[in-house]
């Protein structure tokens, strides 16, 4: 008998994880973050070396990459949050691993953005774009600043940190004022990088031609009438046989 076409099948049951597999997942997702956490290092040293040619470019590369840390960490979270009691020794150990990864993430972070915008802050001739760009930068340093708020971060280093995330705020700030923002092209207002609301250069019949003042009306000329077309004559063999004789 055939199944009839507008019943589906039910859905199998997800097949619950060993705590052996889990634990396999949780440490390739701390493996990957060890990984992320060095190239993030990487970058931002290459980002300082040559703050004038491009070096925005570069440290929009770094901050990406550890945007995609701390999204990552946020799953390894919810794995270890997930886990069985059977894992509970395990869980331990490894919430550990995870917290120092965080925080070593956030140490290189700060650190690093802290030196190239005191160094960007400076450079004489800024890119176009660059007020937006650091817009962008600007709210992601205001929600990793809010990570210095826990009490992992309590004790002086604590307190060096968020004074180097007050800091990187300002900085960034200085570097918006110095460049003003690229014109807005839209038909309806937008949000700029501080939040502000910007008007649009082109309004509701910004492409209906408007009125122009009084203008000065010329004197028309008439119009010439074309010239006639040349006269086309009909021409027969008894015509040029005419012509021949009159030459002969």
């Amino acid at each position: 008998m055939t199944r009839p076409i507008n019943q589906r099948r039910a859905a199998a049951p997800p097949v619950a994880k060993s705590p052996a597999q889990r634990q396999r997942e949780i440490a390739t997702l701390l493996m990957r973050l060890d990984a992320m956490l060095k190239q993030s290092n990487e970058q931002a040293t290459a980002a300082r070396e040559r703050v004038s040619i491009g070096g925005l470019t570069r440290y929009r590369r770094f901050s990406r990459r550890v945007r995609d840390f701390f999204a990552l960490a946020a799953v390894a979270q919810e794995r270890l949050d997930a886990a069985p009691e059977e894992m509970e020794d395990l869980i331990d150990a490894m919430t550990t691993a995870l917290e120092r990864l965080h925080t070593r993430m956030v140490v290189v972070f700060v650190e690093g953005t802290v030196a190239f915008f005191a160094a960007y802050a400076r450079v004489k001739a800024l890119p176009i774009g660059a007020h937006e760009m650091c817009g962008v930068e600007l709210r992601g340093v205001i929600e990793i600043r809010k990570f210095l708020d826990d009490p992992l971060y309590d004790g002086e280093r604590g307190v060096a940190l968020r004074a180097q995330a007050d800091r990187i705020i300002g900085l960034i700030r200085v570097v918006m004022d110095r460049i003003p923002p690229l014109p807005d092209f839209g038909d309806a207002p937008s949000i700029g990088p501080k939040g502000a609301v910007n008007s649009p250069l082109k309004g509701p019949g910004a492409g209906v031609p408007r009125p122009a003042g009084r203008q000065q009306i010329l004197p028309q000329t008439p119009r010439q009438a074309p010239p006639p077309p040349p006269e086309v004559r009909s021409l027969s063999l008894d015509q040029f046989e005419d012509e021949e004789d009159d030459e002969g």
